[in-house]
């Protein structure tokens, strides 16, 4: 249940983060120049309704289109979206969150359904009359029936908000807030509920108070200080930086592990934010806009005007009382229990995370590396850490595998945090290692210490030890040649696949543009780009050292013609996350061929002088001849 929810938010998110700065764009606008503004201006206070009414929720639908087919996927969305849009007089927000992925899966199925039956010279013709009498038929649709669905259920929500409100209620939603934002599901409830229902709010008083609800940086700092003036050891290390980057940077994930390694913590920003709530509520105060990200910078540029002290005021409240709250239970933290920095704990993950060697088998004879795929991001970290093994003498054998696919043999499994409860239900008992990136992450030393501590090393085994019948794949032997596609290694990356100097642009058209050069050179079909998309959306790719490898889903590996690697420099950097790529490696595996290339980009990442070179480098010739 909890990882649909996950899923549904991380949807939710996919349509509306991407477009935030649209968001921030009218909240600048309305809180500047509407008459009760900084500047008031009847002139540019028009801007006002046309982009809340059209352009924020065609964007959304926009994109919400574009994730689930693409290019096509997004204009149809669009034209879908403008049937609520008109046929209701409230902003629809909603309604084109559910009119976007409509339109996509729509124009999806219609070109699986006509694949390979146009007859030749038809394909423009097809192309275009199918998404304008799709989309006309969707936006008829969305006019009559699914606007006047919608606006009903906003109008029934909202009337429950105010009722809440208007009793003194409000702080009680802190004890659903919190505990869905350290467990992940907030995207569910800020993007679902509470932005649809404060943009109507701000439409009609000029600001709202459900716009603090989740993005309030109070509770979180609270905590974090607590962790800086009472804890111990890594915790206490730690704890100053993350503070740094909760408060000013507005990424609240970071507190979320010092509270998944003591549930407890949970009840201080639950006070925090009710009390923070609570202060907002007597005090009338609100947002014009959503605050994205949660920094006390961004809560504050969105504060009306005359409000900002107020605003201010009840962050620092919920800072107070999330502090004195979780003081006592940081207090009493024993130092042998400090967090260790490169562990999600249980919690989170759904299986017990690795936070000691008393966590792990007596004897460990296998260690497998699992993603989504089982063919980029998880091959690359099992040769990684299959070199680090070598190096030192040890001879446990090390694999990657897909989720789906674990061993039965393995003795441990690695994976990111995302997938840890998935693979739980099929790691067949093995230890769960759970990791935040495959390259550089604490738990692998933690792993590595506990492997070397083992009564001498293993013997190296046989590739007939390393495969057993009925397992999936773990690649473990040397790479083979890829028998499907008749191809050598060799030609799985070509000086054609490789592209330098290029502009900083959204990983999402990174990725894009890795998909499009793989089926370019006739590894993919043309579809493959968008699985790429969905695995990205799935858990990063992004490898750290500066390195991201997109890749498909599994259920992508139907689009693979030829295995085959592309590999995009870009000198400023493409951000994944909170982390910057400077090469973008897509892949594309059938059969082992590509793993050849990956063992060398292992080895390139042990070496950072050539690392270094690799993502400055203007020909493409010597990127190759580092690779090859």
């Amino acid at each position: 249940m909890r990882q649909q929810i996950q899923k549904f938010g991380r949807a939710l998110s996919g349509m509306v983060m991407p477009n935030i700065g649209a968001f921030i764009a009218w909240g600048f606008v309305t809180a500047l120049f509407i008459p009760s503004g900084w500047w008031p201006n009847a002139q540019m206070a028009r801007l006002v309704d046309p982009m809340l009414t059209y352009l924020l929720p065609l964007l959304i639908a926009y994109t919400a289109g574009r994730n689930v087919a693409g290019e096509r996927g997004g204009v149809i969305g669009a034209i879908a979206a403008m049937g609520v849009i008109v046929g209701s007089d409230i902003p629809m927000f909603i309604g084109a969150m559910v009119m976007g992925p409509l339109g996509g899966y729509t124009i999806r199925w219609f070109d699986k359904l006509t694949q390979g039956r146009i007859k030749a010279g038809f394909e423009m013709l097809v192309s275009n009359f199918s998404i304008g009498i799709l989309g006309m038929l969707l936006a008829i649709l969305g006019y009559w029936v699914i606007g006047g669905a919608v606006t009903g259920l906003t109008l029934l929500v909202s009337n429950g908000v105010e009722v809440v409100i208007r009793h003194g209620l409000l702080p009680l939603v802190s004890l659903l807030v919190e505990p869905s934002k350290v467990l992940f599901l907030n995207n569910a409830l800020n993007h679902g509920i509470f932005s649809p229902i404060g943009i109507e709010q701000a439409r009609e008083t000029g600001q709202s108070i459900m716009f603090l609800l989740e993005t309030n940086p109070g509770p979180g700092l609270g905590v974090l200080l607590a962790c800086c003036f009472f804890g111990r050891g890594n915790m206490r290390q730690s704890a100053p930086g993350a503070v740094i980057i909760q408060f000013f940077g507005g990424i609240h994930e970071i507190y979320f592990p010092y509270i998944l390694a003591r549930p407890a913590l949970i009840l201080a920003p639950v006070a925090g934010s009710a009390a923070g709530l609570l202060f907002f509520s007597l005090a009338g105060a609100g947002l014009v806009a959503p605050a994205s990200p949660g920094s006390i910078i961004s809560v504050l540029a969105m504060a009306p005007k005359g409000q900002t002290l107020v605003v201010l005021a009840g962050v620092l409240i919920s800072t107070a009382v999330s502090l004195l709250m979780a003081a006592p239970f940081v207090r009493r933290a024993a130092a042998a229990e400090d967090m260790p920095t490169g562990a999600i704990p249980a919690a989170q993950s759904g299986a017990p995370a690795v936070k000691a060697a008393l966590h792990f088998p007596a004897h460990i004879r296998k260690v497998v590396f699992a993603c989504d795929a089982g063919m980029g991001s998880s091959a690359l970290g099992a040769t990684r850490f299959r070199k680090r093994l070598s190096d030192a003498g040890i001879g446990t054998a090390v694999g990657n595998c897909a989720a789906d696919g674990i061993p039965a043999d393995a003795d441990v499994v690695v994976c990111q945090s995302v997938l840890a409860g998935r693979i739980a239900g099929s790691a067949h008992g093995a230890a769960l290692v759970v990791i935040d990136n495959f390259l550089a992450d604490p738990a692998l030393d933690v792993l590595f210490a506990r492997l070397a501590q083992q009564d001498g090393a293993d013997a190296q085994p046989s590739d007939a030890g390393l495969r057993r019948a009925g397992d999936a794949p773990d690649r473990m032997a040397s790479p083979q040649p890829d028998d499907a596609a008749g191809r050598s290694p060799g030609e799985v990356l070509r000086p054609g696949n490789i592209r330098t100097g290029l502009s900083t642009e959204p990983k999402e058209a990174s990725i894009r543009r890795a998909g499009e050069l793989l089926a370019a050179g006739g590894y993919v079909e043309p579809g493959y780009a968008d699985a790429m998309l969905r695995r990205e959306e799935l858990a990063t790719t992004y490898m750290g050292m500066g390195i991201a490898i997109p890749h498909g889903t599994s259920d992508a590996k139907k689009c693979v013609l030829h295995s085959g690697i592309v590999v995009l420099q870009y000198p400023g950097g493409v951000a994944f996350g909170d982390e910057k790529a400077y090469l973008v490696v897509g892949i594309a595996g059938v059969g082992d061929a590509h793993l050849d290339i990956l063992a060398r980009l292992g080895e390139v990442f042990g070496d950072e002088d050539m690392l270094r070179r690799l993502t400055t480098e203007g020909d493409p010739q010597v990127i190759y001849e580092a690779l090859k």
